[in-house]
């Protein structure tokens, strides 16, 4: 008789910034979780650190120069993906590593925006971790861990937002430079043996939308799938791509077909024609005029494809491509040139496209944040930050005014300028801009605020949406849709959960499913 396996658990330090923004569900003892997950090697001295034995394969991209701090000098670090029992974690390391190994350090629930690893479990206990911190001499927004505090408290469940503690109200005095505690993350016992089996996958798990001719097209977020929607009735597009959730593909639809692009190139769909791929270059960001795509590759060539001619290259200026929107029509692309001696600020240009390859430069704007300024029109407008800025003929930007609050995210659909933010709390100069008052907040399930704005910067409606990064479009009636969990359509009424359209129940019916 085989002895039974020894249970498996892992003890993993969620950061407070991936609970808060969303990215993993606050933790609550009981429950089943699943997150991105990054091994960090640590010395053995360290509290809490574990020994690990796993597989690891090496990630393909060539190491990079990073910097652990302020002091310590540029070493090259090296990629992969961490297999270990019931578990894969993101790593990185300064000495290359390949195959069965030993490591010691701590596991984290991160971010997923560079985080292949995921963990799935149950959770049998959560601790609010507090560390101590003091500010850097000379920096008023720049701390250092002080070492020998560390304090855990028990609950049944994370919060949603952490306690910063006194991290912007305590004033430091000579003799006594200020000391204050924050809570970090959330650490988590986790059950990795006492977990339900995955449900079936969908037959399409929405991506990215987009609409013309009073058709959706609905890209899959990882298979080489589009689906078109005309009049409730689906039809199945596969593309000759890879199966592959790295791939950054989005969709644009045109009169008679639409366009797909992503890392592994530009495909086309419609036309009467079988979906092909007609380039293979990466394309970062894009958008469409009729019929006409313009592709653009992160630092150049920029390219013009329309279904029937010759593809048209447009020498890209310097800068890397933030935003795309159209404009009178033509394309007007936001470029981003970091300033490499202020890493604190950036030098951002407007040049307007033609379809038939025209370009004009707008001179360039020197913003005081290197945080993603968002474009987008009617009329056609920049927002930094807070700061919004109009933009002239001649492609010049000047400053008409600020926004109550940060977005997190935003673009052009439409007429209108949408937003993304986390609900409001009614605290601070904003009060609960966009909405009249208090949102309602769901425990359970983690939203975000979604508003269109008018030409005035007057919010027009809201809804909670489920994703901070949606897909947006707006179709030739008027109606606005997302993909936040699902192809979703905005209501007219604010506050109104988004409407879900089952696009896999539409799907599964043309096939007999």
């Amino acid at each position: 008789m085989s002895a039974s396996r020894p249970q498996r658990t892992i003890s993993v330090l969620i950061q407070e910034v991936a609970i808060e923004d969303g990215q993993i569900t606050p933790p609550q003892v009981g429950a089943v979780i699943e997150f991105p997950l990054r091994f960090v090697e640590l010395p053995s001295s360290c509290g809490d650190a574990v020994t690990i034995r796993a597989v690891l394969e090496p990630n393909e991209h060539n190491p990079v120069l990073q910097r652990t701090g302020l002091d310590a000098m540029h070493r090259w670090q090296w990629r992969g993906l961490l297999r270990g029992d019931g578990w894969t974690a993101s790593w990185r390391g300064d000495r290359p590593l390949t195959g069965a190994v030993e490591l010691t350090g701590k596991f984290y629930g991160v971010m997923g925006y560079d985080t292949d690893g995921r963990v799935r479990g149950r959770v049998r206990r959560v601790q609010i971790v507090s560390e101590r911190f003091q500010p850097k001499p000379g920096e008023s927004r720049s701390w250092r861990l002080l070492g020998g505090y560390r304090k855990l408290r028990e609950v049944d469940r994370a919060p949603r937002f952490f306690d910063r503690g006194d991290t912007y109200r305590v004033e430091s005095t000579e003799d006594k430079p200020r000391e204050f505690d924050r809570e970090v993350g959330a650490l988590i016992e986790l059950d990795l043996d006492d977990v339900p089996d995955l449900p079936l996958r969908q037959s399409i798990v929405p991506g990215a939308v987009s609409s013309a001719a009073n058709t959706l097209w609905v890209l899959d977020r990882e298979l080489p799938l589009v689906v078109q929607i005309s009049n409730g009735v689906a039809v199945e597009q596969l593309l000759p791509g890879a199966i592959a959730s790295e791939l950054g593909r989005t969709v644009w639809a045109t009169p008679t077909g639409c366009w797909v692009a992503g890392r592994d190139g530009t495909y086309r769909c419609g036309d009467g024609q079988p979906p092909r791929r007609i380039d293979s270059v990466a394309v970062r960001a894009g958008a469409a005029i009729g019929e006409t795509l313009l592709a653009c590759s992160a630092r150049g060539p920029w390219t013009l494809h329309t279904p029937d001619d010759e593809p048209i290259v447009v020498e890209a200026p310097k800068g890397l491509v933030q935003s795309i929107v159209t404009d009178d029509g033509s394309f007007v692309v936001l470029l981003r040139e970091p300033d490499q001696k202020d890493h604190t600020t950036a030098r951002d240009r407007l040049v307007r496209v033609g379809v038939g390859g025209d370009v004009k430069l707008g001179c360039a704007t020197t913003f005081g944040s290197r945080y993603r300024a968002l474009l987008a029109g009617e009329p056609l407008r920049v927002c930094q930050d807070a700061d919004l800025f109009t933009a002239a003929d001649d492609l010049s930007l000047r400053a008409v005014g600020t926004l109550p609050r940060s977005p997190l995210n935003g673009g052009q659909v439409g007429p209108y300028f949408w937003i993304v933010d986390h609900p409001p709390d009614g605290s601070g100069r904003s009060g609960w801009w966009p909405v009249d008052g208090p949102v309602p907040n769901d425990a359970a399930r983690q939203a975000w605020l979604f508003t269109l704005l008018d030409a005035n910067v007057e919010p027009v409606v809201s809804a909670p949406v489920f994703s901070p990064d949606p897909s947006v479009t707006i179709d030739a009636d008027g109606t606005v849709w997302v993909v936040a969990d699902g192809l979703r359509r905005i209501s007219d009424r604010t506050m109104e959960t988004p409407t879900e359209l089952d696009v896999a129940a539409l799907l599964d019916h043309v096939r007999g499913v």
